[in-house]
Parts: C-alpha cells; sequence; structure tokens
C-alpha cells in the first residue's frame, strides 16, 4: 500500500491507493469530523454544557489507532493529522472531566496559550499539505482558523470570538467528512471496495 510507482499521466511520482490505506482515512477523517462537529456546535452556542463531550474518550482512542495504521498504509500527512486529533480531543476530554467533577479550571488564558500552540502546528501542517490535494488543504486551513479564534476568545474574554471559532468548526469537521467519503466513494467508483486490492494509481497522499 502506498509503494511509489513511475506515472506519466501526472508527471510526477505517484503512489498505489489500496483498500486498506482507504478504510484507514475514510475512518479516521470520519472520527476527526464527528468528534470536531459535537464540540462546535456548544462553541457555536446551539448548545450549552459540555454535550457530546462523553464521546471524545472513544473517538480519541480510534484516532489513535487509524494514526498508526495510516503511517503502516503509507499515509504520512493523514497518520499525522489523526495523532493530533487524538491529542486535541482526549486532553478537551479530560479537562472537560476535571472541570466537571468541581475541581478550579484553569484560567482562559492559559487555554489560550493551549489552543494557540495546536494553531500554530495545524499553520505549519497546512503549509506543508498543498499537494495532498485541495480538501485536505481546506480542511487543515479551517482547523487553523478554528483553533487561532478559539485562542483570541480565550485570550480576550470575547464571546464572539468562541461562537466564530465554532461556526468555522462546524465548517471544518463537515469537510473532514467529505474527505472521509471522498476516499471510499473513488474506490468503490474503481474497483470493489469489500476486496484487498492495490487499487487506482493517484498523486502523493491521495490527492482529491
Amino acid at each position: 500500500m502506498g509503494t511509489p510507482i513511475n506515472s506519466t499521466n501526472y508527471g510526477i511520482t505517484t503512489c498505489s491507493l489500496g483498500s486498506r490505506a482507504v478504510a484507514v482515512s475514510t475512518v479516521g477523517y470520519l472520527c476527526f469530523g464527528l468528534a470536531g462537529w459535537m464540540i462546535c456546535m456548544n462553541a457555536a452556542g446551539w448548545f450549552s454544557g459540555v454535550d457530546g463531550i462523553a464521546l471524545l474518550y472513544p473517538i480519541s482512542l480510534i484516532l489513535a489507532i487509524m494514526g498508526i495504521l495510516g503511517f503502516v498504509c503509507g499515509r504520512g500527512l493523514d497518520s499525522i493529522i489523526f495523532f493530533t486529533g487524538a491529542l486535541l480531543f482526549s486532553s478537551t476530554n479530560a479537562y472537560s472531566t476535571m472541570v466537571g467533577t468541581g475541581k478550579a479550571p484553569d484560567p482562559y488564558s492559559y487555554l489560550g496559550w493551549f489552543a494557540c500552540l495546536f494553531a500554530i502546528f495545524f499553520g505549519y501542517i497546512w503549509a506543508g499539505s498543498f499537494r495532498s490535494g485541495r480538501m485536505r488543504s481546506l480542511f487543515l486551513l479551517g482547523m487553523w482558523v478554528t483553533m487561532l479564534l478559539a485562542a483570541i476568545g480565550a485570550w480576550t474574554s470575547v464571546t464572539d470570538f468562541y461562537k466564530a471559532s465554532g461556526y468555522v468548526g462546524l465548517f471544518t469537521s463537515a469537510i473532514a467528512m467529505i474527505v472521509s467519503a471522498n476516499e471510499v466513494i473513488r474506490l468503490g467508483s474503481t474497483v470493489n471496495p469489500n476486496m484487498e486490492t492495490v487499487g487506482p494509481t493517484v498523486k502523493p497522499m491521495a490527492a482529491d
């Protein structure tokens, strides 16, 4: 899976897109989109409290597993994204659980730095994703903007920044689900996705 092969179709080195690699990316982006959507509905003001937080721990575990499998299948960018999602969502779950037990929450300025560091990470990963396909690149851009707005909201205590981060996060989560759907639909339109196969030839990182 993911073995480089020469191709004159694109004028660059291409990679084989096997059904196992597609399964990893399909499940991984689905989990990322689901977890992001549940959190961002609260941030956007659709719901109050910590609705959906209980889902983050099992989803973060699945994302960690998908990160390992993505690395094995040669999906380097997807592996990085899934590992980061596992860290982000498990940290959010742990913090929400701590606050829920009655412990004093950290100052908002502290949480702002937490979001800021994730924003920096997603920013330079986005800068290196331009050859991975439009939707993946747009997804990473959305994550960068979401975390940046969340950091500004925490530092300034302006609720409008939180709501803005929530709505951008909802849009970004929808893109993650589109990437998930695109993976399996594109494979299924070419071969039987229920059979182990090398699959069609695509650009590096399964470009869209």
